[in-house]
């Protein structure tokens, strides 16, 4: 920082949600005194997510690159021009935006041989697929050009390890939403507040695709009300997509179709509010990230029942303490589970507790930790809270 002239730090993202808000808030909050926060947003809307049209950023300037467009409908080119006019004047820039996309390579390369920092988003993990030695050797050249990593959890962290990140740092903090937003938007009901325990329902949100691995859910939930009998509680699908037919189909076929209710999108405020009177989240994708809902579900004190590939079970999930960790291609496992977080009331509010206590790994404050830490000279309780996500991650279930 020269004279009075405050630091520039941009946070790129393709699309904004409202946890994207909650990410670049939070950083403003932190590093307003010494930092100016740019949110750059490149388009209004997406063909794989159907997010609402997002605000202002409070504390931070908001730029949409092409308002009123789909991040889908604009060229690499276009998109890449456009964001390095808008990144230019920062000094460090944060892309969220996948590192496998041509503009996003042209754009963290142009950045960095400009002279400035960048830092890289991500919440890839190595067991998300099938790798190839070869193509894992080229993204580790192509993210030569990132300073540092902020990412999800442990899995996340061993993987930027492996692409190369030895001496740069690699922190936690990535995956976060605003617990208060959330909390808010349920009308300030946490459990046990709201419904009774007898009257919750098991709770799904997401797209219906495959990597969901709803098919096996409701197989899964089928089992569970066989085994339940009359006290079955009901399984609530929120989301759309290409799986609907089929999922209504399966529930059909395996006698449950008159329990299990789908909803179509709801959006974020209305996913809260689904959230506050639900028993349980379930997740059990084959492929997932992180899973951002299992942040979400917590913010309310809500257990989480998900598959070992979910992204956020590193941190906020411990198996048979606040949820349960199954496998996500076995049935009867995912029915067991769901069968003791639904009939014992001292079991589920003892996970509710748990859940409380959990909640603030996944809140939005942790990225401005991991930022400030990066940018600024850090406090002693950002360290602190830092070194704390550390240990957590060090005590996930293998």
């Amino acid at each position: 920082m020269i004279g009075n002239k405050k630091r520039v730090v941009g946070l790129i993202w393709s699309q904004f949600a409202a946890y994207h808000t909650d990410r670049c808030e939070a950083v403003a909050r932190r590093l307003g005194d010494d930092c100016e926060v740019l949110a750059i947003e490149v388009a209004t809307t997406s063909t794989l997510y159907a997010w609402d049209p997002s605000g202002e950023v409070a504390g931070a300037r908001k730029v949409t690159l092409f308002p009123g467009r789909s991040f889908d409908d604009i060229s690499p080119w276009q998109r890449f021009r456009a964001m390095l006019r808008a990144a230019r004047g920062c000094d460090t820039v944060c892309i969220g935006i996948s590192y496998a996309e041509p503009d996003a390579i042209a754009l963290s390369w142009t950045l960095r041989l400009l002279g400035k920092q960048v830092i890289v988003f991500s919440e890839s993990k190595f067991d998300d697929r099938r790798r190839s030695i070869w193509v894992e050797l080229i993204k580790s050249i192509t993210l030569g050009c990132y300073s540092a990593a902020v990412v999800g959890g442990r899995r996340h962290i061993d993987y930027f390890r492996f692409l190369g990140f030895r001496a740069r740092p690699v922190l936690p903090g990535y995956d976060v939403v605003g617990l208060d937003r959330i909390r808010r938007q349920s009308g300030g009901i946490l459990a046990p507040q709201g419904l009774p325990f007898a009257d919750r329902s098991f709770l799904f949100v997401g797209r219906f695709v495959e990597k969901k691995n709803l098919l096996t859910l409701v197989a899964g939930y089928a089992r569970y009300a066989a085994l339940a009998g009359p006290k079955a509680r009901r399984l609530v699908l929120v989301g759309s997509g290409e799986e609907e037919a089929l999922l209504r189909d399966r529930a059909a076929a395996l006698g449950v179709a008159g329990l299990v209710d789908f909803t179509g999108f709801l959006n974020a405020e209305a996913v809260s509010r689904a959230l506050a009177g639900a028993l349980a989240l379930v997740l059990v994708s084959r492929e997932e990230q992180w899973g951002l809902v299992v942040n979400e579900a917590l913010a309310l004190g809500l257990p989480a029942i998900v598959s070992n590939e979910v992204g956020s079970r590193d941190l906020l999930v411990r198996n048979l303490i606040n949820g349960f960790v199954v496998e996500s291609g076995c049935v009867e496992g995912l029915a067991r589970a769901m069968l003791q977080i639904g009939s014992d009331p001292a079991t589920w509010e003892a996970m509710v507790a748990a859940s409380h206590e959990r909640a603030w790994l996944g809140d939005a404050d942790r990225l401005a930790d991991a930022l400030e830490i990066l940018l600024v000279p850090g406090t002693a309780d950002t360290a602190g809270r830092v070194e704390r996500l550390m240990v957590e991650l060090e005590t996930e279930p293998k």
